[in-house]
């Protein structure tokens, strides 16, 4: 294959990111997976500087081809998003730095062999990863530069509990293996006990040390929010029209939940359907072996209706593991596969401590958002197109685009019958009014606009009980998602706003003459990128943009 100035460049940029990040390392088919990332102030500070000198190396090309295009929005995004303060001072219950490190031991097992020795070299870097984002934290607290600071009082005593809540339950001693040879066994306990000892050091310092200086305000403003709104979505953003399509959206969704529960059970009290409807047995599915095996059944019946109907697939969509771990919350989740296969691609769908069953109506389309024709879907075909460059296929990432696919594919999946009836299809406008409610009150929360109606500011406890009133979030998970809109300022918008860019690109093709599945295939053999280049190259008439 031919490569030109632009794949040079970015061959450049993954090489420099490859000696920090292991993602990268192994996007260039290194093995790595006896590290993890650099988190320290130095290479957070190289790295802000590289991403310039990629964009305007970028810039003097004159290039608008796909990768051009994708690359530079994504690093311009990149740089702003941290000359905001989010990524130096970044602490959240989701996704942040203290998460990635621990999830990267979830269900892996130790083996008596050298991958094994790799897993507990990982293991073993636990420590030294902590430490660095100590110093990162500490050097954004102290420092004077564009976006210095220490992030909202609540995000630094959520992470110092969520890390508490690990070493009660022994998260890095349950990794010990027996049968092990001596001294791989005896330097996996060392390694076991000296994770959970930085993190238990990693959390006293959030709280004695950096607590002190957090602010105990929450939003972000305007200024900012715009900001961070625009990098996760990669396109400009009119806030006040996305606030009215948020309200819309939610006025539209509500009276279809409320037709829905008058099919289901004769009335409109969508409250006491629900109730009817998680105890059902229709829609129990009881004990982890069996509810593996339900997810694995939908996962094959969903492939064999869509393949060849809205997309051509892959052989590769199939590699995929069902796992049921056990979480303070029930949630839907996809972790991707690292690319050197040292980790699978996994749909996790949790349950709280103490239950051993889901209620399948309810979260069936966060399976399809998770799996197929969401996450795994997506992932798997920009895996396989080996036309993407490796910067594209394995570290690209831009929410508006993936989470604005995945939401949309929950709405796909009910127009090609896999939503199988009425109750599954209120699960659906359930979770599409869940995503409603997130433009909604992230927006208010952050920039201070006052509620619709009248009905004055928006607070917290506000937007917890929208959750909990219009999409019956359960109490616990509408804490744990304010508290994520809050770290996150502007992600929210991602899910609904990216979906409608899908969903309006879809329409148009369709009506123009062109087939879903030659839709699906020519949008997604562009790659991961930010909204508005996925935008401009829709528009283009000839594939290879």
């Amino acid at each position: 294959m031919t490569t030109g100035p632009v794949e040079q460049i970015a061959d450049q940029f993954v090489r420099q990111l490859a000696a920090h990040e292991p993602a990268a390392a192994q996007a260039l088919g290194q093995a790595v997976s006896d590290r993890l990332p650099d988190y320290g102030p130095d290479w957070a500070q190289e790295r802000r500087a590289l991403l310039d000198q990629t964009v305007k190396s970028l810039t003097a090309t004159g290039d608008t081809g796909v990768l051009a295009l994708a690359m530079t929005e994504r690093l311009t995004s990149e740089a702003a998003l941290f000359d905001t303060g989010f990524t130096t001072r970044l602490l959240a219950p989701l996704a942040c730095p203290v998460q990635e490190i621990r999830e990267s031991f979830d269900d892996v097992v130790i083996t008596d062999d050298e991958a094994g020795d790799l897993t507990i070299g990982r293991l073993e870097s636990v420590g030294p990863a902590l430490a660095g984002l100590r110093e990162r934290l500490e050097w954004s607290r102290t420092g004077e530069f564009s976006g210095s600071g220490v992030a909202p009082a609540r995000q630094v005593s959520l992470v110092a509990a969520q890390i508490r809540s690990w070493i009660d339950q022994a998260y890095f001693e349950r990794l010990v293996t027996a049968g092990l040879q001596p001294a791989r066994q005896g330097r996996l306990v060392n390694a076991a006990r000296a994770a959970t000892a930085a993190f238990s050091e990693f959390a006293d310092w959030l709280t004695t040390r950096l607590l002190p200086y957090a602010p105990v305000v929450d939003a972000v403003g305007e200024e900012v929010y715009q900001v961070t709104a625009q990098s996760f979505l990669g396109t400009p953003l009119d806030l006040d029209a996305i606030y009215q399509f948020g309200y819309d959206e939610l006025d539209r969704l509500v009276g279809e939940s409320r037709r829905l529960a008058a099919e289901i059970a004769g009335h409109t009290d969508v409250v006491a359907v629900a109730r009817e409807l998680d105890g059902d047995a229709r829609y129990k599915v009881r004990g982890r072996e069996r509810i593996i095996a339900w997810l694995a059944e939908r996962f094959d019946d969903t492939i064999e209706r869509i393949a060849g109907v809205a997309f051509d697939l892959p052989d590769s969509i199939r590699k995929v593991e069902m796992v049921v771990p056990t979480a303070a919350t029930g949630v839907v989740y996809y972790t991707p596969g690292a690319p050197d296969g040292s980790t699978p691609n996994k749909v996790a769908w949790t349950i709280p401590e103490g239950d051993d069953s889901i209620s399948t109506w309810h979260d069936v389309t966060s399976f399809h958002h998770e799996a197929v024709p969401g996450h795994h879907l997506e992932h798997t075909v920009n895996n396989a197109n080996a036309g993407l460059h490796p910067w594209q296929r394995y570290l690209c990432q831009c929410h508006g685009y993936a989470e604005g696919w995945a939401h949309y594919s929950e709405q796909l999946a009910d127009d090609l019958g896999l939503i199988h009836d009425p109750a599954e299809r209120l699960g659906l406008v359930l979770g599409q009014i869940w995503r409603a409610v997130r433009i909604v009150a992230d927006i208010g929360l952050h920039t201070g606009r006052p509620m619709a109606g009248n009905r004055g500011a928006w607070t917290v406890e506000a937007a917890r009980s929208w959750l909990t009133d219009l999409a019956l979030v359960d109490p616990r998970t509408a804490r744990f998602e304010v508290d994520r809109y809050l770290a996150w300022p502007g992600q929210a918008l991602a899910f609904k706003v990216g979906a409608k860019l899908w969903g309006d690109a879809a329409a148009l093709a369709t009506a123009q003459g062109t087939s879903l599945k030659d839709f699906h295939r020519r949008a997604l053999a562009f790659g991961p990128m930010g909204l508005a280049p996925l935008q401009e190259l829709l528009k283009r008439k000839d594939d290879d943009g």
